[in-house]
């Protein structure tokens, strides 16, 4: 079990973050651009070809049981349409986007931070996403080294909760649900 991105997030799922609105932005890739270095990307994109930096969120979800939003820069072209110009090997031709300015507050250290929400009540589920979230302010705190002895840290605990968490993914996706798993197909035709 991972983080996925479903084809269709339903409004409920994203009003629990506080999302309103999302579009699909094209994803087309500058020449030069690398993974996980959507801010720079856009940058240099719009050395070259203008525009300006527009900040906000992409989601993934893990088992139906936790939405993930991750900070991600696109670029606003001077015809007001958003581009991704950054390669993710998950999304091919468009990524859901939320447009937020305020993620600009929450930068540090030219890193750009997650938000973990629990789609459930869960104290172990709470406890799991807690991990996360240390992770991150970790990455966040130190220009994004984090030490092999803080990972396996964190991974280990991780570990102890993770049989509950997967139980938890089971016990909340229906037959019509996407999977718990991650493959992007319905219960119904993957994990029974």
């Amino acid at each position: 079990m991972h983080y996925f991105d479903p084809p269709n997030i339903e409004k409920s799922i994203l009003r629990k973050a506080g999302i309103n609105e999302t579009v699909l932005v094209p994803i087309k890739p500058f020449k030069g651009a690398l993974p996980q270095n959507c801010l720079n990307n856009v940058k240099a994109y719009i050395d070259s070809f203008g525009g300006e930096v527009q900040l906000g969120w992409i989601f993934s979800i893990m088992g139906n049981i936790a939405l993930k939003l991750t900070a991600h820069a696109v670029v606003k072209t001077n015809e007001q349409k958003f581009l991704c110009v950054t390669p993710n090997p998950y999304r091919k031709d468009k990524v859901r986007f939320s447009p937020d300015n305020g993620v600009n507050a929450l930068i540090v250290n030219n890193f750009l931070p997650q938000k973990l929400v629990p789609l459930i009540t869960n104290k172990m589920l709470d406890n799991y996403l807690a991990l996360e979230r240390e992770m991150n302010d970790l990455r966040l705190a130190n220009s994004g080294l984090v030490s092999q002895k803080q990972v396996l840290d964190i991974q280990l605990k991780a570990q102890v909760l993770y049989p509950s968490i997967l139980q938890l993914a089971k016990e909340n996706t229906s037959q019509k649900d996407y999977c718990f798993c991650g493959s992007n197909k319905k219960r119904a035709k993957c994990c029974k």
